[in-house]
C-alpha cells in the first residue's frame, strides 16, 4: 500500500490532491499541516500508521525546501506526482519531491530537481535546467536551453527565451519576458524584463 502525505493544507495542496488522485497510484492520502489550529495528525501519527511518502504543498520556495529536509530527516520519502494529462518526454528528468501539474509539457533532455513546483499548463523545452526548490506558475513558457536557478519563482504566463538564464533565489514577474539573462536575488518584471531596483 502507498500511502501519501501532503504536507500543507491550502488551496495549493488541494490541487496537489487532485493530481495524485488523478495518478490512482496512492491508496490514500492525508493532509498535514504545522499550524496548531488546524487539526491534523502529526508526523509520528503518520508514520505509525503506516504513511511512508509525501509531496510538500506549500507555495513559498523557502519554506517548501525547509519541510522537504525536515520530512527526510524523520523517514519519509519523496514521491513525484505527475498529473496524467502532462506529457514529459521519456528522456527528461525529473526529481524527487517535485509536483508536475495538468497539461504541463516537459521536452526531450529537459532536467527538472529536487521539490519544484511545475504549474498548470507550463511549458518547458528541450535541454533546460530547473534546478531544486524552483516554482513555475501556470502558463509559464520556457524556451530550449533555458536554465532556472534554485528557488527561483517565475510568475503566471511569463516567458523565458531559448537560453536565458535565471539566477538563484530571483523573482520573474507575470507576463514577462526573459531574454538573456536575470542575476541572482534579482526581481525582473516587463516586456523585455527589466530588473526592478531594490
Amino acid at each position: 500500500m502507498r500511502g501519501l502525505v501532503i504536507w500543507g493544507s491550502g488551496g495549493h495542496s488541494r490541487v496537489v490532491a487532485d493530481t495524485a488522485q488523478a495518478m490512482n497510484v496512492f491508496d490514500r492520502t492525508v493532509f498535514h499541516d504545522d499550524d496548531p489550529a488546524i487539526a491534523t495528525p502529526s508526523i509520528p501519527q503518520l508514520l505509525a500508521a503506516g504513511f511512508g511518502e509525501f509531496i510538500i504543498a506549500i507555495g513559498s520556495n523557502s519554506s517548501r525546501a525547509l519541510r522537504f529536509d525536515e520530512a527526510l530527516q524523520v523517514g519519509l520519502s519523496a514521491a513525484t506526482c505527475i498529473h496524467p494529462t502532462a506529457w514529459i518526454s521519456p528522456h527528461a528528468a525529473i526529481g524527487a519531491g517535485t509536483v508536475v501539474m495538468a497539461r504541463a509539457v516537459v521536452q526531450s533532455n529537459a532536467r527538472i530537481g529536487r521539490n519544484c513546483i511545475i504549474n498548470t499548463g507550463a511549458i518547458i523545452e528541450h535541454d533546460c535546467v530547473i534546478r531544486d526548490h524552483s516554482h513555475l506558475s501556470p502558463s509559464v513558457t520556457l524556451g530550449g536551453a533555458v536554465t532556472v536557478g534554485q528557488y527561483v519563482h517565475i510568475g503566471i504566463g511569463a516567458i523565458a527565451l531559448p537560453g536565458a538564464r535565471i539566477g538563484d533565489r530571483s523573482v520573474i514577474g507575470a507576463g514577462a519576458v526573459v531574454l538573456r539573462e536575470i542575476p541572482a536575488d534579482a526581481t525582473a518584471i516587463g516586456v523585455p524584463a527589466r530588473i526592478r531596483p531594490k
